[in-house]
């Protein structure tokens, strides 16, 4: 599951870069708790060019009467998305990469759920794949996304039975390719982790959806490396 991550511009326009092969006229800026139905920045391409845009976090279906939060839908797993018809036309033909610099995931220890914080230990970002949709209506126009997820592997099973599906820079291209086959996307979103991890305890302040600040990641203690 992924319920709240962060950005931080910079490394994170790093990452970007990396992705897209092209250095300049990335802008992004920094926020430390972001939870879902915020705009988030989120990369599609075209088959020739990578384009950043805001959109919701939480898919609207084109076909639906508009955004809502009667479901949820800030994530989507990755054994119904050919299945779900909320799913099945965005994950063929609008798949998406959402970048984050870590997310956040709470543990139950005791009587107290205690928070997480997750990153790369060595990269610049994580690439989340996800899916996007357009709906319109009554003069208005809606772009949104939800993140991939998988069965989490054994390694991370401790911190949560699910994570976000993340990529590799060469990955990422491939995820967003028209041509990829669904053997391809299947093997994309299988449960393993692709760089080393860290997972660092970090302060309640971030169990409050409108604390924003640097707070969000002060440690309270040393990371474990998976």
């Amino acid at each position: 599951m992924c319920g709240r991550f962060n950005i931080i511009d910079d490394p994170l326009v790093q990452l970007i870069m990396q992705i897209t092969g092209v250095s300049d006229g990335w802008e992004i800026h920094t926020e430390y708790n972001i939870a879902p139905t915020q705009q988030v920045p989120v990369l599609t391409n075209d088959g020739e060019h990578w384009d950043l845009r805001q959109m919701r976090w939480w898919l609207t279906p084109s076909w639906s009467d508009g955004p809502s939060t009667r479901y949820s839908m800030f994530n989507a797993k990755s054994e119904t998305l050919s299945k779900s018809r909320a799913y099945r036309e965005p994950f063929k033909r609008r798949r998406c990469i959402v970048p984050a610099s870590g997310y956040y995931e709470w543990r139950r220890e005791g009587e107290q759920k205690l928070p997480y914080y997750i990153e790369p230990e060595d990269d610049a970002g994580f690439a989340f794949a996800g899916i996007w949709d357009r709906w319109e209506g009554d003069g208005d126009v809606v772009e949104s996304c939800t993140i991939i997820t998988a069965a989490a592997p054994e390694s991370l099973q401790h911190i949560h039975h699910r994570i976000p599906v993340h990529l590799s820079t060469e990955q990422a291209a491939q995820w967003v390719s028209e041509t990829a086959s669904i053997d391809t996307l299947n093997t994309l979103m299988a449960s393993e982790i692709r760089t080393r991890i860290a997972i660092t305890p970090v302060s309640t302040v971030v169990n409050n959806a409108r604390n924003k600040d640097a707070r969000c990641i002060e440690p309270l203690g040393p990371p474990q490396i998976v």
